[in-house]
């Protein structure tokens, strides 16, 4: 059973998008058209594309079908203040993810991994952090950033020095965009202990250990990995690793959020909106 969050009447993306994610959606937004076009092309094919595949492969959830399950999203939708609920299905892999398609009529997708292995208030939080991503606008440029590592787009003649250049610029606002979807799944949990329990969880916590998980710990192996990897060649191989990456590594994840949990700018949302 979830502990319901205070209800967010009000609230905007706006006001939790980090400022590494802000710059570069200011960016992609600043080019005339281009949003709209992709929720028009790109976002929509993708949305019939899993839809399809969702209705023959996944499983549906529905307040009719699995209303336990139902009820985390739609009281994570209804904590953020956002309106329409997205399609949700579940699918086979067991591992502690949740991911989305689409913009206009978007789609969650959850792993059974994350439900057998997640707590219904780790849930709420991981749900919270699709949203979002979906309130913060940021799925046309990520199903665009997608699609430009599909196979077909290699076969675009003489486009192979222009991916070159778009690709990695892509990479690098998608991954900082994780840190303002973190904040909101902290705003749908509302509680710093279980967004960094469930951090902990997807680093490869066994299952054994659970019942002892130490949200703190985290915390400290960031401060240690901040100390010891301050030298050019720990920075270069940082690079090097990291620009391959479509996420931010969970530790740095969890210290970015700590980090704004603890700049009083949660606390001042949850102040103006929790009602």
């Amino acid at each position: 059973m979830v502990n319901i969050p205070s209800i967010l009447h009000g609230l905007k993306a706006d006001s939790y998008i980090s400022p590494e994610d802000k710059a570069g959606l200011d960016k992609l937004n600043a080019i005339p058209g281009v949003k709209k076009f992709l929720i028009d092309t790109v976002s929509m094919f993708r949305e019939k594309v899993f839809s399809i595949e969702m209705q023959g492969d996944g499983l549906n959830i529905t307040s009719d079908s699995y209303p336990e399950l139902y009820n985390i999203l739609h009281t994570a939708a209804k904590t953020l203040n956002i309106e329409k609920i997205p399609d949700f299905s579940l699918r086979w892999s067991y591992e502690i993810s949740i991911g989305s398609e689409g913009a206009a009529n978007p789609r969650i997708t959850a792993l059974n991994g994350a439900i057998d292995l997640l707590e219904d208030e780790e849930l709420l939080f991981l749900l919270g952090h699709e949203l979002g991503h979906l309130a913060a606008g940021h799925k046309p440029f990520q199903n665009l950033l997608i699609t430009l590592y599909t196979p077909l787009v290699n076969q675009v003649p003489h486009a192979n020095i222009a991916l070159a250049l778009l690709r990695p610029l892509m990479l690098q606002w998608y991954r900082v965009s994780d840190y303002t979807a973190d904040r909101a799944g902290l705003l749908a949990c509302q509680n710093i202990d279980v967004a960094l329990r469930t951090m902990i969880k997807m680093s490869g916590l066994p299952k054994k250990y659970f019942k002892n998980i130490k949200p703190e710990t985290i915390l400290s192996q960031a401060i240690e990995f901040e100390r010891k990897n301050q030298d050019l060649a720990s920075g270069i191989i940082q690079n090097l690793t990291i620009n391959t990456a479509c996420a931010p590594w969970l530790v740095v994840r969890a210290a970015k959020l700590y980090s704004w949990y603890k700049s009083g700018d949660y606390l001042e949302i949850i102040n103006k909106h929790a009602r």
